[in-house]
């Protein structure tokens, strides 16, 4: 591994994880956009995959549950071109609905990643947006010194007329240099 010089920037195997520039030792700046993209276009596949997996096992989950909802079911007879309706027995319906609360369970928890990834997402985009955080940071900039330079100008007017006065004091009590009472 190389060691780092005074002029390079930290060496780190850890990768880098935002969308923020890169700032040198030397003071120079530079994006690395590739793999700032690569990073982004990896969590958002990522992401992609979660959302994907969580609607499809809401819709497996209701699809269950509607189809064990019925008391009778469709048989297709042995031979038949057709299906035939035929009444659920006590088990079957008792097995049918230990299914649909399990599957509602499953509704339940798919939900709740769903919250968790929007929560995420959210958490990332206020993490991330640098653009924001720029903006509001040199608009506290530009406030700051407006409001020093005020300071610096009442401060200057006080000190012209504290100068003013003790001239006058001065004057007035004859304490010029080299003036003996």
């Amino acid at each position: 591994m190389n060691r780092p010089t005074q002029t390079t920037r930290f060496a780190t195997d850890a990768p880098k994880t935002s969308s923020q520039q890169v700032v040198y030792a030397t003071g120079n700046t530079t994006t690395t956009a590739a793999s700032q993209q690569a990073y982004l276009a990896r969590v958002e596949e990522e992401w992609n995959k979660r959302l994907d997996t969580e609607i499809d096992q809401l819709a497996a989950s209701f699809h269950t549950i509607i189809k064990a909802s019925g008391f009778t079911e469709f048989v297709r007879a042995p031979g038949a071109d057709y299906d035939r309706q035929i009444e659920k027995d006590k088990y079957r319906n008792s097995l049918d609905g230990y299914v649909a609360e399990l599957k509602a369970a499953n509704i339940a928890k798919n939900c709740e990643a769903l919250l968790s990834l929007t929560h995420e997402l959210k958490t990332a985009f206020l993490l991330n947006d640098t653009e924001t955080l720029m903006q509001y940071s040199q608009r506290r900039k530009k406030e700051l010194t407006a409001r020093k330079e005020k300071i610096k100008r009442k401060v200057l007017e006080l000190n012209d007329e504290l100068a003013e006065a003790i001239w006058e004091m001065e004057s007035v009590l004859g304490g010029g240099k080299g003036e003996v009472l």
